[in-house]
């Protein structure tokens, strides 16, 4: 487990030194980066999901020896277009469930300083729709998925493995909460990655929790655009 907690750390560790010196390089090149969230954004967005995440795979299996083959990754077939489906209808539903329940019972619930910073700048959504597709889903489920829940299966249960990286998948969003009721949310993100894993363990195939990742979230961030627009 400790492999798959640095894991997590790491790649988080490495995303926050790219974006500290994409924006570093940005300034020294005269542009206004520190007063402008919408494009720290991007560039973290760019940075750690599409950057950081990606090299950190690579690394580690060619360092520790497992080779690609360790991720279960392959051309995607009709039976995966029956997962993806599912998988967004199962999500979809708990997603507004969960909601419902939180608003009717008055619990408070933290807010993504990602949605704070589209609100205020609703063409920075627009972006994230593309970036979910390409960065954002690959990318973390790469991580958490590909490399993480791979690592935890090699010791524990399936169901353990799935568990403990939808737990350390949760907690990795902490960092970008602002608010009252960040364990709501964190409690909302780990059932929603319990699916993730689930389609990962038994569908066999990363991209399958990629696509219903990446475009979870370009439809929450389309729906997001719609609001403050």
């Amino acid at each position: 487990m400790l492999t798959a907690v640095t894991l997590a750390v790491s790649g988080f560790f490495v995303g926050a030194l790219f974006v500290f010196l994409t924006i570093q390089g940005l300034i020294f090149a005269g542009v206004d980066v520190m007063n402008a969230p919408a494009v720290q954004l991007v560039i973290s967005t760019v940075m750690l999901q599409g950057v950081a995440f990606g090299l950190l795979a690579l690394g580690y299996l060619k360092l520790s020896g497992l080779g690609f083959d360790f991720l279960a990754l392959r051309r995607p077939t009709l039976r995966d277009g029956g997962w993806i489906v599912s998988g967004l209808t199962v999500f979809f539903v708990l997603y507004v469930a969960m909601n419902f329940a939180i608003s009717a019972l008055g619990i408070p619930v933290a807010e993504n300083q990602v949605a704070q910073i589209g609100a205020k700048n609703p063409d920075v959504l627009l972006l994230l729709v593309p970036f979910s597709l390409l960065l954002i889903g690959p990318g973390e489920e790469l991580l958490f998925r590909g490399l993480i829940q791979g690592t935890l299966r090699q010791t524990f249960r399936p169901w353990s493995a799935i568990v403990i990286a939808s737990a350390i998948f949760a907690v990795s969003h902490a960092s970008a909460l602002t608010g009252d009721g960040q364990f709501t949310y964190m409690s909302v993100v780990f059932i929603l990655a319990l699916i993730l894993g689930v389609t990962y363990e038994y569908a066999e195939n990363l991209i399958i929790p990629a696509v219903i990742h990446g475009v979870y979230n370009a439809i929450l961030f389309s729906f997001l655009y719609l609001q403050v627009t």
